[in-house]
């Protein structure tokens, strides 16, 4: 178990010390400067602008540079706006800007995801983050950037301390504070880009704020505060990758729970040091434990009881309780499959929610009865129902379903829903599942969809040759020529073995 951790944890972790080697220092230059969400905003700014890239016509993963060059353009306007906004005698705080900003990019964030085919999945991988995938890569790349960025402040470190800490002070003595102010958002724009492509906005929020506020708690000398911070954010943030790993949880999310978790502790101690009296404070932080748990234990008194006979509620007219009574069956495993069949009509409901939730039902339980229905779900309008669908027929289908298999992804628009169409197809012997792969190779849109169709080919069939995936689709002529001839010279002698499910010339 340990070297399974280590493999597949590592890079997450590396990531993580990295992050919080910059944003620690960029943390204490923001608290100085009373403008927290800061990087919030320019991370979302940044977000924005690799999300304009995408419309643009970008892939995310075979466009990466040019990604990023769309989230650094963005980000650098934010940094010129909020080094204008930063006046000396201020009738509206900087900081409201700042949040007026995050509202309005976040917003617009939503309203371009909308026009994309995933995009309440990318808001989602925007806002919690993918560090679980990072690579060394990136993270090689990311440690270049940082520790350049990293020189350049050490080496103007008494202005940038100074217009932090004194901005009049610092305009006394003729530093241009606008111009040191926009280098210090520009420069933060550089780190927010990279630290949202690795680990997502609200991680990156919790690095550059949760380790400085914990290190301004307990230090007065800067040196100190680094050393608390760096120390607070490699604990913290390994400790989150190692219960995310071992309990299961998304990494990012993990980590923001635990840096919260560890400010609530550190408040509670500095609160108790300072404490003139210290057998009140004690009895005070238990007497708030208590009414802490005494909350949570009320409230959970009020907790609705359900209806625990899954077939009345799935009579029901509310969405909810259909939802609970397919939940309820889906880990049934006393349920008969006379009963079981009582949820064919659920495969039609209006709601996809419902939809989705029967088709799992009948994953789990393995309802052959439920087939042709389930066939009929390939072309729903919902891509989840769709991508249900394909999993419950690998399940239940057999040989005589790849017919409708072959014209659903005809038909189909979801190029990840395609490649599972022909996967299901090869599973069941059908050898023009190949050609679809080899069509998707060719034209799929993004990065990772030609990855997955290039690996289920070569899963299903006795192929060699080399196929760069991250290579642009419309590069990539040279490198599908030979699988195309492969099938021209191949198509009508090929032979499937049903042990390996695998066709040989």
């Amino acid at each position: 178990m340990i070297a399974d951790f280590f493999r597949t944890m590592t890079y997450p972790m590396l990531a993580c010390l990295l992050l919080a080697g910059i944003h620690v220092y960029l943390g204490i230059h923001v608290l100085a400067r009373k403008v927290i969400f800061v990087d919030l905003a320019l991370a979302q700014i940044a977000a924005l602008g690799a999300v304009y890239g995408v419309l643009l016509g970008y892939d995310l993963d075979a466009d990466q540079w040019s990604i990023k060059f769309f989230s650094l353009l963005f980000a650098s306007i934010g940094a010129f706006i909020f080094s204008l906004t930063r006046m000396r005698h201020e009738r509206v705080p900087q900081e409201a800007i700042i949040g007026i900003t995050y509202a309005v990019a976040l917003a617009t964030t939503i309203l371009m995801t909308a026009r994309l085919a995933h995009g309440a999945e990318q808001v989602e991988t925007l806002l919690a983050g993918s560090i679980l995938w990072v690579r060394g890569s990136n993270i090689a790349a990311t440690a270049a950037l940082y520790a350049a960025i990293g020189i350049f402040h050490y080496k103007f470190r008494q202005n940038f301390l100074l217009i932090s800490q004194d901005p009049l002070r610092a305009e006394a003595e003729g530093i241009s504070v606008r111009g040191w102010d926009f280098l210090f958002y520009f420069t933060f724009g550089f780190v927010v880009t990279s630290s949202v492509a690795i680990a997502g906005v609200l991680l990156v929020f919790c690095f550059l704020v949760i380790p400085a506020v914990i290190a301004v708690l307990f230090a007065d000398r800067i040196s100190t505060r680094l050393a608390i911070g760096w120390a607070v954010g490699a604990i913290v943030s390994l400790l989150g990758v190692i219960i995310s790993y071992t309990s299961d949880l998304p990494s990012g999310p993990t980590i923001v729970v635990c840096f919260a978790i560890f400010l609530i502790a550190s408040g509670v101690l500095w609160y108790l040091l300072h404490a003139s009296q210290k057998a009140v404070a004690i009895m005070r932080v238990l007497a708030g434990s208590l009414a802490f748990v005494a909350f949570f234990g009320l409230t959970s008194l009020f907790e609705k009881k359900n209806d625990s006979d899954p077939f009345r509620l799935l009579s029901s007219s509310l969405k909810n309780e259909r939802l609970i009574g397919l939940r309820l069956l889906t880990d049934d495993s006393t349920a008969t499959s006379e009963t079981l069949a009582k949820i064919l009509p659920l495969l039609s409901d209006p709601e996809s929610e419902i939809r989705s939730q029967a088709l799992r039902v009948v994953i789990n339980h393995k309802i052959s009865a439920a087939l042709p229905e389930v066939l009929a779900r390939l072309s729903d309008p919902e891509d989840l129902v769709r991508e249900d669908a394909v999993r419950a027929i690998k399940i239940l289908g057999n040989a005589g379903v790849t017919p409708q298999l072959l014209a659903a992804a005809a038909k189909e628009e979801d190029e990840y829903i395609r490649v599972e169409l022909a996967e299901a197809a090869l599973e069941f012997g059908e050898a023009r599942g190949l050609e679809i792969l080899i069509d998707i190779m060719d034209h799929g849109e993004a990065s990772d969809v030609r990855k997955d169709a290039h690996e289920h080919l070569i899963a299903h069939a006795k192929i060699d040759y080399v196929f760069p995936a991250e290579t642009p689709a419309v590069l990539n002529d040279q490198a599908i020529a030979p699988f195309r001839q492969w099938w021209e010279t191949h198509q009508h002698g090929l032979t499937w073995d049903p042990q390996t499910k695998i066709f040989t010339p």
